[in-house]
């Protein structure tokens, strides 16, 4: 993994995805050691604390997710785009998080 102030290895390409909201397959491994293959609607990327974090749409769990960029061991960026559906834009994200931590987070218009 990346340390502090390293890039990591999928940002750029995750930056792209992004913008052009493409799908994205990876091979994730958790904080437990755990590895999953994920299919996400990337949405964001966010740099809190000391790592850079990737918020998406997760089709195999059906909700929001969030990842460590420097924990993705494996990227794949489809062809295929992603709709822009209501529930499931980084707005609603941020609103899911503000209701379940009861917090205001400050957005950019």
């Amino acid at each position: 993994p990346a340390q502090g102030g390293e890039r990591p290895q999928h940002l750029t390409a995750l930056r792209r995805a992004v913008r052009q909201r493409r799908v994205v397959r990876m091979a994730y491994t958790r904080e437990d050691g755990t590895a999953s293959q994920r299919t996400l609607w990337p949405l964001g990327l966010f740099f809190w604390g000391r790592h850079w974090t990737l918020v998406g749409w997760c089709l195999l769990r059906g909700g929001f997710r969030h990842f460590r960029v420097d924990r993705i061991q494996d990227l794949a960026v489809d062809d295929e785009g992603y709709p822009d559906l209501p529930g499931r834009r980084l707005d609603d994200f941020f609103d899911e998080l503000e209701r379940q931590q009861d917090i205001t987070i400050r957005r950019r218009s």
